[in-house]
């Protein structure tokens, strides 16, 4: 089977938007993304918008969580995910609908700046630790106990705090920062 993928960049055109499942009952989150066409006029030199295309985009799982919890209306952002073609019969006759089933999706650091907190949250958006340092068995805190001296921290033991998922500190640490 062939998928086709791609990454968009452009603004959310509403708040993102807590959607069921019809077949599965999983909460999901549905945003809408308008990406401007643009192009270079050479008489002027400036860009010029010469259209837009809309979007959805819908985030399952975690990602969905964690963008209800992170984006609002007019937010920059980059995603990439599977592209499909939405198609639907209404009053009007057929209609198509660009949709882009995230695997990731981030702000657009293009046009300002973000804070990143590790964990996730869930559909009540609750904030969720992913890693518990009393649980690990390797006894090591996070990236600041494998790192040496001067800061380095190992491929091998950078992928070892990957496996994990992320760094131990805790989030009440990391949101007074």
């Amino acid at each position: 089977m062939v998928e086709s993928r791609m990454t968009i960049t452009g603004n959310l055109t509403r708040d993102p938007q807590l959607r069921i499942g019809s077949r599965t009952g999983d909460p999901f989150a549905a945003l809408a993304v308008a990406v401007n066409n643009r192009r270079l006029d050479k008489e002027s030199g400036q860009w010029v918008t010469t259209g837009t295309t809309y979007f959805d985009v819908l985030c399952w799982g975690a990602l969905g969580a964690n963008a209800l919890r992170s984006f609002s209306k007019g937010d920059p952002v980059i995603v990439h995910g599977k592209f499909r073609l939405r198609e639907w019969t209404s009053d009007t006759g057929p209609r198509v609908n660009p949709t882009v089933d995230a695997d990731s999706i981030g702000p657009d650091l293009t046009f300002g700046t973000a804070a990143f907190s590790r964990g996730s949250s869930t559909y009540g958006l609750d904030r969720v630790e992913e890693h518990d340092p009393d649980q690990d068995p390797s006894g090591e805190d996070g990236l600041d106990a494998l790192a040496d001296e001067d800061g380095v921290v190992s491929d091998e033991q950078a992928a070892v705090l990957a496996a994990r998922g992320g760094m131990a500190e805790d989030v009440e640490d990391r949101e007074a920062a």
